[in-house]
């Protein structure tokens, strides 16, 4: 019974193992434009955590060799990946070499849906230089406004409903703002210039649409197959953000609602022109969404990192912090930049 046991967990265990190498090799063929590899890139963290349970069990139980090295190989993948995650950020520059610093946050309001109060309060308690949000309707226009004490210059675009909505607070002068849709009838998008200091920053706070996931049911189940994993609409947004983001010169920060993961393809399009602000100086893994449910199922923690700040390669990243809430979709980014 216990070789059999034994044998079990070993066979497990050197599934998994070739499974998760399979995936990674995957992703640099031809096969990880395949929706299914992006589907599956997408929630990358993910394929680690039956290491919780396969490699304790595999060291202990297993009585071949080769099963217990083989297990040790998505351990080390998990740390070439995420150990630094972990570990604390060098990427501060010295305070000798710093001009400007300012901080950053990006929240997506969900429509209002936390309540006014609620969203007024992160605001105030962060007290960011510059806000960025998405999904403004008029009521929190109208609530959020009212911050004029506290950020002179402000760029408001709301909607009715809120989901299209954007707007942006500010400590420092606004001297260009445009609102503008990336693909015809999506989210409005903001590009702006602000001046920080002795430095013009151009801004831009987006919303992408998220991709479009299909599936059927299993018969006389509540188990979901998915058939499609359709990211076209937020593909054609973030190939013309980046045009937008190249046509620039100087300084720029990209923040937003991204509705996608740093598995993500376009996670590295953008991480070839700029730097992840979370990447760069935060702690763990960063998961922004959701803050409460997923499919009005209740989350003990968010599961995914979506809502990011960028920005050039000419500042740096003090610090950056996922709030600790937000509701009922997103929770707020804050990073500290400088030059």
């Amino acid at each position: 019974m216990k070789q059999r046991l034994g044998r079990l967990v070993s066979a497990a265990g050197n599934c998994y193992a070739l499974a998760v190498i399979l995936l990674l090799v995957l992703r640099i063929t031809p096969l990880a434009s395949q929706w299914w590899m992006r589907m599956a890139s997408a929630f990358q963290p993910f394929w680690f955590l039956p290491l919780l349970v396969l490699a304790p069990v595999v060291l202990l139980l297993s009585r071949s060799r080769p099963a217990k090295v083989l297990i040790c190989v998505p351990c080390l993948l998990f740390v070439a990946l995420y150990g630094d995650r972990f570990l604390p950020s060098a990427a501060a520059a010295p305070n000798s070499e710093r001009r400007t610093a300012f901080t950053v946050m990006t929240y997506n309001v969900t429509r209002g849906e936390p309540g006014t109060e609620v969203i007024l309060s992160i605001i105030e308690g962060e007290g960011a230089d510059i806000v960025a949000l998405q999904e403004v309707s008029r009521k929190v226009a109208e609530a959020v406004s009212g911050l004029s004490d506290r950020y002179p210059y402000q760029a408001w675009h709301p909607t009715d409903t809120g989901y299209a909505g954007c707007a942006v607070l500010s400590r420092f002068p606004i001297s260009e703002d445009e609102a503008f849709p990336l693909v015809d009838g999506m989210h409005l998008s903001q590009r702006l210039v602000l001046d920080v200091g002795d430095e013009r920053i151009h801004f831009f706070n987006v919303h992408l649409q998220p991709p479009q996931m299909l599936g059927e049911r299993l018969a006389g189940t509540q188990l979901f197959v998915p058939t499609s994993y359709d990211t076209t609409i937020q593909d054609r947004e973030l190939a013309l953000l980046l045009e937008e983001v190249d046509r620039v010169e100087g300084p720029v920060v990209v923040v937003g609602d991204f509705n996608m993961t740093e598995g993500s393809p376009g996670h590295s399009e953008l991480t070839r022109r700029l730097v992840d602000a979370y990447q760069e100086a935060g702690w763990g893994f960063g998961h922004t969404f959701p803050d409460k449910e997923a499919r009005s199922i209740p989350t003990p923690f968010p599961l995914l990192r979506i809502d990011y700040v960028f920005h050039s390669g000419d500042m740096f990243t003090q610090r950056a912090q996922v709030g600790d809430h937000g509701g009922p979709d997103h929770r707020y980014l804050t990073a500290e930049l400088s030059f």
